[in-house]
């Protein structure tokens, strides 16, 4: 009988003893790997884990206890019965399964209890293998250490299990093997130990197949042990092609997303992205082992899969608000639960929500109220206000804005405009309302005490706005037209007020002396006048209400029609026709003269090119018309469109389209002029600097007013200013036509002075002129009521 230690010291082949340990341990690693992986699994991929691991762990203690029986000596002759060696690996193969499947399980307990059924494979498979000895003796065992050997596979399995399942990976592989090493070893040899054979001389010889059965079996271990290192290699290149795939989606995860992406696992973050990165200023290699609420408000008991706000922290820089939302997710790779935080930068939504919510209540130009913010505030401010309180509606209107936008550009005017409502916003105190409604458009609402109250605050209001800008060198100055309208006198409701200081605001820039003006009903009634033609006017504009009469231009001395004055005319559909004397003031004043200065240009110009006789058509040009930058190639295009020669369209301008800061009037002249279209100088001797125009630029007529002509067969100064611009028509080789010739007496004296054209009513009033008219060919005096004095003139 041997003990235990003699039965490892001279019971065995030490050689054959040490490579069962090889054995054991290469395959125990290569179970605690399939065990973790099983564990990890779910679904048919457990299963299929169950499977792999039931052959690698069966395999490994069938093979350890096979090699070291191949080299137990009992000093007896041992062989092995084949079909029951066959059953034993069959055993240890479907326990290690049984095991693998209860450790697998997602219950308390079910690492230890796979554990102990793993122990207990380890036994069956022993003892059943045990059974396939054959030996010429006695076989006995001893009790008390066969139980003690199945105590230590049991106790050794459960604490190999319970390591898998609890250490992190790499601990938890190398603990499992060590213990499932010593669950094997430590059976196999205290079970040899237990063993005891004694020598029966009867038997000597009846075992004739010793060699053949341990080779069998030397073939069967071989095979095995090399099935082992199979399934070793094939879990191992399984579980790192598992662990690529895992990391690869989880690389994508997180960087492949335009939010910031963390994953957390035992509450510190294992992986990031590079929105995380710049949201937080860290970087990854920062991040990593940090917990999310070191920079963001978070706390455990946060909903999964909803979408929060929260604020996160960067380091070194201000808070930064930002929506999260976050799911649980369960490694593939070491079931740990991991927790996946999608974090995005909401500031700049935040910002552009901010930005939407101002402008509906402010101007974005100028940073003060729009109107319908500040009707609202107004009106909200009347209505709780007592009967006693009083305020004032002040309207504010830039003067020469529109001359800043032409001359020096649209930023020019922005520039005027912020400038403007920043002075505004520092002059305003608390409670007092400011906005801009549009354009140069300014209103004030302000609580006061008295009217001398209200009229402090228009004059500082008036002479913020007046004072001079730089802009590139440049001095702007756009001075202020400020309306004023008292509550409870000048109006209850705030619509009321604001129209009438509007009123008020127009009659001051009316004036051109008064910059303040308060609402007076008795004489703002010329101003509705006013403002109710002009809106008349625009929808005339639209609706076609205006239409051109003509005046002959006639040379003398032969009388003959030199060409044709284009004249507007309004036909209002209450009033009438309305004389351009009513209407041209308002229309320049609002700057409507533009588009009705571009409709009377193409109907001329449309009229004219359908006359046979082919005579010239001379149209009026507005000061307004000349600033503007587009005005040549508004006169280019209506020749285009129009088929007009150029050479028969005439342009009247006056010496005002030269007087002020209008950069653009000489140059459009001269380049008009070089198309061919004729220039001449309208209403010459009524204003200041006539002659200097004239030396400016080389006008090709020069028209004399009717208020010199009136009196120049009467009175001897008439006579001698008209004597005196003749001599400069002739000095300069320019013809002068005489306007307002209406009696002989005035022909005569203009015809003796060589004058060599006249026109006035004389000849005939403006009228209508058909094609008819325009072709009558070549009218003496008697004939000229016909052509030159239409049937029709008004």
């Amino acid at each position: 009988m041997l003990n235990l230690p003699s039965c490892i010291a001279f019971g065995h082949d030490l050689v054959l003893v040490g490579l069962a340990v090889v054995i054991c341990a290469i395959g125990s690693v290569i179970t605690a790997r399939l065990l973790r992986r099983t564990m990890e699994s779910v679904g048919r991929a457990r299963i299929a884990w169950i499977s792999i691991g039931a052959i690698a762990a069966g395999s490994t203690i069938w093979c350890t206890h096979f090699v070291a029986m191949l080299g137990y000596e009992p000093g007896v002759a041992v062989t092995y019965e084949p079909l029951i060696t066959i059953v034993s690996l069959v055993v240890a193969v479907v326990g290690c399964g049984a095991a693998f499947g209860l450790a697998s399980e997602r219950v308390r307990y079910a690492a230890p209890v796979g554990g102990a059924a793993f122990g207990i494979a380890i036994s069956v498979m022993h003892y059943s293998g045990m059974m396939a000895i054959a030996v010429n003796g006695v076989i006995e065992w001893n009790a008390p250490l066969v139980a003690l050997s199945i105590a230590f596979a049991v106790v050794f399995g459960a604490v190999a299990f319970l390591q898998v399942k609890r250490r992190r990976a790499s601990g938890a592989i190398v603990a499992g093997a060590a213990f499932v090493s010593v669950a094997i070893v430590a059976l196999h040899f205290t079970g040899m130990a237990a063993l005891s054979i004694y020598p029966n001389p009867a038997l000597e010889g009846d075992i004739l197949i010793n060699d053949v059965a341990r080779g069998l079996i030397a073939f069967a271990v071989t095979g095995v042990g090399l099935s082992i290192l199979a399934v070793g290699a094939i879990s191992y290149f399984l579980d790192e092609q598992t662990r690529a795939q895992y990391a690869s989606r989880l690389h994508h995860l997180t960087q492949s997303v335009v939010d910031g992406v963390a994953v957390v696992s035992g509450g510190r973050i294992v992986d990031a992205n590079a929105e995380l990165e710049r949201m937080t200023h860290l970087t990854r290699a920062e991040l990593l082992g940090r917990s999310m609420s070191d920079f963001l408000n978070v706390n455990d008991a946060m909903p999964e899969g909803q979408v929060l706000t929260a604020t996160l922290t960067p380091a070194g820089a201000a808070a930064l608000p930002v929506e999260f939302a976050l799911r649980t997710e369960v490694s593939t790779i070491d079931a740990t639960p991991l927790t996946i935080y999608s974090v995005r930068d909401i500031s700049q939504r935040l910002a552009q929500e901010r930005r939407i919510l101002f402008l509906a209540e402010f101007d974005s130009l100028t940073g003060l109220r729009n109107r319908a913010s500040f009707l609202d505030k107004s009106a909200s401010l009347l209505h709780w206000s007592a009967d006693s309180t009083r305020y004032v509606m002040l309207a504010v209107d830039l003067d020469r804005f529109k001359e800043v936008n032409d001359i020096h550009g649209h930023s020019a005017g922005d520039m005027v405009l912020r400038t403007a409502g920043g002075r505004l916003r520092e002059l305003l105190e608390p409670g007092q309302i400011g906005a801009r409604f549009g354009g140069d458009e300014f209103v004030v609402f302000s609580r006061v005490s008295s009217k001398d109250q209200a009229v402090t605050l228009a004059e500082r209001i008036e002479k913020a706005f007046s004072a001079a800008i730089d802009y590139e060198g440049a001095m702007l100055q756009c001075y202020a037209s400020v309306g004023v309208a008292l509550y409870p006198q000048d109006g209850e409701e705030i619509n009321t007020l604001l129209n009438n200081a509007d009123l008020a605001m127009y009659r001051a820039k009316a004036s051109g002396t008064e910059r303040i003006c308060y609402y007076d009903e008795t004489l703002d009634d010329a101003i509705r006048a006013q403002r109710r033609m002009i809106d008349e006017m625009r929808h005339a504009i639209a609706n076609d209400e205006f239409e051109l009469h003509y005046q002959a231009q006639v040379r003398l001395p032969d009388e003959e029609i030199d060409g044709y004055e284009a004249l507007v005319r309004w036909r209002h559909p209450t009033r009438g026709l309305v004389a351009p004397n009513d209407f041209i003031p308002a229309a320049e004043q609002t700057g409507l003269i533009v588009r009705l200065g571009e409709w009377i240009l193409r109907t001329a110009c449309t009229e004219a090119s359908r006359w046979a006789n082919a005579l010239p058509v001379a149209v009026n040009i507005s000061p307004v018309q000349l600033a503007d930058p587009h005005f040549v190639s508004k006169v280019k295009e209506t020749l285009r469109t129009t088929g007009m020669d150029p050479s028969r369209l005439e342009l009247e301008v006056t010496e005002s389209c030269f007087i002020g800061d209008n950069p653009w009037a000489n140059p459009a002249l001269q380049e008009l002029k070089s198309l061919g279209i004729a220039i001449s100088m309208d209403d010459f001797g009524t204003g200041y600097s006539s002659l200097a125009m004239l030396n400016s630029f080389p006008f090709d007529k020069i028209k004399l007013d009717k208020s010199l002509i009136d009196q120049v067969h009467a009175n001897p100064k008439a006579k001698s200013i008209v004597r005196a611009v003749m001599s400069l028509g002739d000095a300069l080789d320019v013809p002068i036509l005489a306007e307002g010739v209406e009696i002989v007496e005035q022909l005569d004296y203009l015809r003796a002075e060589g004058c060599s054209l006249v026109q006035g009513y004389y000849y005939g009033k403006p009228g209508r002129l058909t094609v008819a008219d325009a072709s009558a060919g070549e009218p003496s005096k008697s004939d000229l009521s016909g052509p030159a004095r239409p049937a029709a003139a008004g």
